[in-house]
């Protein structure tokens, strides 16, 4: 069989459309990348030498065939290969890049309660399909906290927001990019159960303890009773927070807020708010290692 091609393709424009074919090819034809072709495909997308229509048609293909662990694994160490650098000192909160609509940074405020540790969180320009707030729009000043643009820490992931963009949909992305290796601690939240188990292989091996939590609009943020995983050591143990335990009536979010609204509550918490403010600051002390326990945390915070 003669098989022809387009004599102006680059050997990296040919080697894409292979990829392309792995994951768009039909459920006759589709298979799963290895590693290190995921490794490849990663690369040639965020350096850009190719084409952007093959990269929307990669994303929408993988999308709906569905990311395999394997792979995902082999875009997470391309990650850490070029961001492993910056690590520092402190906790590193794994934000959403999609931004906040129903209630405030409540971990980004409760770093106020805990100067003497370093707390690190990423954001970038809105990211649809949601298009919330960024951190940085919250203008939360405490000494301790430093707010990353991604821009400065892999300006070619950032570069590819407007093409997501355009898509419009949910990608591999947004799995992949709530880390950027900032700290030896990480914090990290999610909707779904099965990512407890995903994220404790992704990223486990790239920090001393890992802790997963089922919070607040995909955050690590407590509002309500949530379950919570720590990986360290090669160990996962499951524990549940019930705020009612500390005597907090549970924060139930609904409906979307202005930025203006979401500020002012912030700055004007009630009585309760406030004590939860506390609680979650006492939950980032104790993954952070300040406190042996998250109720000893909050009986060091009381007023």
């Amino acid at each position: 069989m003669v098989v022809r091609t387009n004599t102006s393709f680059s050997a990296e424009h040919l080697r894409f459309l292979n990829y392309i074919k792995a994951v768009g090819t039909g459920p006759k034809g589709n298979r799963e990348l290895s590693r290190e072709e995921t490794k490849d495909a990663f690369s040639l997308i965020l350096e850009r030498r190719i084409p952007d229509t093959l990269i929307s048609a990669f994303l929408l293909g993988w999308r709906v065939q569905g990311e395999s662990d394997e792979e995902l694994g082999g875009c997470v160490e391309y990650l850490a290969g070029h961001l492993v650098a910056n690590k520092g000192k402190g906790i590193e909160i794994g934000y959403p890049m999609d931004g906040k609509t129903k209630f405030f940074p409540i971990m980004l405020k409760a770093s106020e309660y805990l100067a003497d540790i370093e707390v690190h969180a990423v954001y970038d320009v809105p990211l649809g399909p949601k298009y919330g707030s960024t951190l940085n729009e919250f203008q939360v000043t405490a000494p301790n906290l430093n707010l990353h643009h991604r821009r400065d820490l892999l300006k070619s992931l950032s570069d590819l927001t407007p093409l997501r963009n355009d898509i419009g949909i949910r990608t591999a992305f947004n799995t992949l990019e709530k880390f950027n290796f900032l700290a030896p601690i990480a914090l990290i939240g999610m909707h779904h159960a099965p990512y407890f188990d995903l994220y404790a292989k992704l990223y486990a091996p790239y920090y001393q303890r890992l802790v997963i939590v089922q919070g607040h609009e995909g955050t690590p943020e407590i509002l309500k009773k949530t379950k919570y995983k720590i990986v360290e050591n090669g160990e996962t143990t499951t524990y549940h927070l019930d705020p009612e335990e500390f005597g907090i009536e549970p924060i139930v979010t609904k409906e979307e807020m202005t930025l203006e609204e979401m500020v002012a509550l912030m700055k004007n918490p009630d009585e309760n708010l406030a004590k939860m403010i506390r609680l979650n600051a006492a939950f980032l002390g104790f993954v952070a290692g300040k406190y042996q326990t998250i109720e000893e945390g909050y009986a060091c915070l009381q007023d």
